[in-house]
């Protein structure tokens, strides 16, 4: 009798030999070619020509990496790349939506003076970031060497929204919202009912704590939709983080757009990568069980989420301390290369001229321009937000959101709106090394027996993660003016 083939695990992901190597080559000329022809032709196809551009070549960079581009379902990435493009458009084009983001950006900085109460009440006067002219305490006293009380100022906010979230889970307000968007995904795009609903639930919470709302399906998911789980997980901000940096100046239209906009994009491009060659248990429903609250009333959801979000604040004050910290210890090494070639006997008029100021952000810059050229960012500007994107990934996005708020506020300091704009598009994600461990930690723990897959997956869901947030700033540089 003839023996037949065991089916393959679901914790197992397609051989990447799925893929012909002679496909990814071809593919990876054409973006090449696409890149290069968008160089040369700029100044008659202007900006929203290298964006246009950007978008081809981004999508053709999953492509080219994808696991097993036979098995892909096209009709997912159709109604993906339908679904982005249709939000942007909403967004950035019609007045009445545009007006009620912008208005949702106004309600976010109503939400942060809220905290703002609470904390000139514990702190007093070491929370008032008021400017002189409005009666602020601690810019008169400082003058030009005046700093925002970061700790005092930012972090309350932090605690404020890990409250309500976790109150709004409490009473189901924010399972009911996540349903909603994931009814409407699964129709359309044929995804599995379990990670949609997760991919939706990262709109508005963080990596760690949207797979909760599918925690009970996350140990029998296939390897597909754990990888989509990541993906998603890396292409958006949580709820929390969203007041934060809106709070730091950044547009809040492209802030919120770009949220929304990750949910199609973040799973379109998870399945181009890695699809579905598994059945999965929820597969076209959005049903799933329903998760009784773990809290007692709204007060105990209030507290609980009070000390989560403490342990949030606590955690973003010691990583921004230690990865700015590594930021000037990188400085110093790098401009101390010329210094040391000199002592070393190498005579200065060899050296190259690059080497002087030679910082890692000058690094990044370098490293990332062709990224920010294809966004859609001016000339001019590629080599800033190329450095804001090298910061993002290498270190975090707050590093980042916090260096483009201080350019912001330079008044020596030039770089265009629409370069802002696309920078804060591109930035709003968790798509950055450190993140790894953390959702190895975190979806670790409701399946410890996935771990091993979790690590298989981290870089390359990194990396899809990443180029997610960079389409998103792409279609975003066709559309803006």
């Amino acid at each position: 009798m003839e023996e037949t083939a065991a089916p393959p695990s679901p914790s197992m992901p397609p051989a990447r030999s799925a893929t012909p190597l002679s496909w990814r080559v071809a593919i990876a000329l054409a973006i090449v070619l696409i890149a290069v022809a968008a160089y040369v032709l700029q100044p008659h196809i202007g900006v929203r020509g290298q964006a246009l551009t950007g978008v081809f070549c981004f999508f053709g960079l999953v492509a080219a990496c994808s696991t097993n581009l036979r098995a892909v379902n096209w009709r997912t990435i159709a109604c993906g790349i339908a679904l982005q493009v249709v939000l942007a458009v909403l967004v950035l084009k019609v007045p009445a939506v545009y007006e009620g983001f912008r208005k949702a950006g106004t309600v976010v900085n109503e939400f942060i003076g809220f905290s703002d109460k609470g904390a000139r009440f514990v702190f007093g006067n070491l929370a008032d970031s008021r400017p002189p002219e409005k009666g602020g305490t601690w810019v008169g006293l400082f003058g030009a060497n005046y700093l925002p009380q970061f700790a005092f100022i930012v972090l309350p906010a932090i605690l404020f929204c890990s409250a309500l979230f976790t109150v709004l889970f409490h009473y189901g307000v924010l399972q009911w919202c996540v349903r909603i968007m994931a009814k409407a995904m699964v129709y359309l795009m044929g995804t599995s009912g379990a990670e949609t609903l997760s991919v939706s639930a990262n709109v508005v919470m963080g990596m760690t704590e949207a797979p909760l709302i599918v925690k009970p399906y996350v140990p029998r998911m296939t390897s597909s939709e754990l990888f989509t789980l990541m993906v998603s997980g890396f292409a958006h901000i949580s709820g929390g983080m969203m007041v934060v940096y809106i709070s730091y100046k950044a547009d809040a239209v492209a802030v919120l757009t770009t949220c929304v906009m990750a949910c199609p994009c973040s799973l379109y491009l998870a399945k181009l990568f890695m699809p579905e060659t598994g059945t999965p248990e929820t597969s076209g429903t959005a049903h799933t069980k329903s998760e009784k609250s773990p809290y007692v009333n709204g007060i105990d959801a209030m507290a609980s989420g009070t000390t989560d979000g403490l342990r949030l604040a606590l955690n973003v004050a010691a990583m921004l301390i230690v990865f700015i910290a590594f930021v000037a210890m990188f400085d110093a090494l790098l401009t101390g290369i010329k210094p040391s070639l000199i002592w070393l006997g190498v005579s200065p008029e060899t050296l190259p001229a690059w080497m002087d100021d030679l910082t890692l952000s000058k690094v990044f810059g370098w490293l990332f321009s062709p990224v920010a050229f294809l966004m859609g960012v001016t000339l001019d500007d590629i080599h800033h937000v190329g450095s804001l994107l090298g910061t993002k990934l290498a270190l975090n996005e707050h590093v980042a959101f916090l260096q483009m708020k201080d350019w912001m506020a330079d008044p020596d300091f030039v770089m265009s709106e629409r370069s802002y704009k696309l920078a804060a598009f591109a930035l709003t994600g968790f798509a950055n090394f450190a993140s790894v461990g953390i959702q190895l930690g975190g979806i670790g723990a409701m399946a410890p027996e996935r771990r091993h897959d979790l690590a298989r997956f981290g870089g390359r869901a990194l990396f899809v993660g990443f180029v997610a947030t960079l389409l998103n700033a792409a279609i975003a540089g066709v559309l803006l003016e």
